[in-house]
């Protein structure tokens, strides 16, 4: 292969890369990426900021998960990796002031031409006030 081809390739990869990066740092809900195995490999900028977590850091993320939900999330996610089909409820650690919040984390899994996957996305969507306005008075 020519190299200026290949350096034109890696340089038109690089780009996409930051562009994804960057749309996923400008949602207004926590995003991540994971592995196929299901490696979280990024957190967003609005994850960084609600956790308190380093920005850049992944792993631990599972102590961020109030410790009552936290080996639920670990099974849906181990039976996500197997199904593809992720969801749940939990309350996530604000790490500013350690209070919890509820939130819906969904993921989905990318796949290529075979179906393979090659890597999963998710969001957390802030659902607090829905879930005390079901709580008895």
């Amino acid at each position: 292969m020519d190299e200026s081809i290949y350096k034109q390739a890696k340089k038109a990869l690089d780009v996409s890369n930051e562009n994804l990066l960057d749309f996923m740092d400008a949602l207004p809900q926590m995003a991540w990426a994971a592995q196929p195995n299901g490696k979280v490999i990024y957190f967003n900028k609005a994850w960084h900021m609600y956790t308190g977590k380093a920005p850049g850091t992944t792993d631990g993320w599972i102590t961020t998960v109030h410790p009552e939900e936290s080996s639920q999330v670990i099974e849906a996610w181990k039976s996500a990796l197997q199904k593809g089909d992720y969801h749940i409820e939990c309350r996530i650690r604000n790490g500013a002031d350690g209070s919890y919040k509820w939130f819906l984390e969904q993921g989905m899994p990318i796949r290529d031409e075979n179906g393979k996957v090659i890597m999963w996305f998710g969001t957390y969507t802030d659902i607090n006030n829905e879930k005390q306005d079901l709580e008895p008075l």
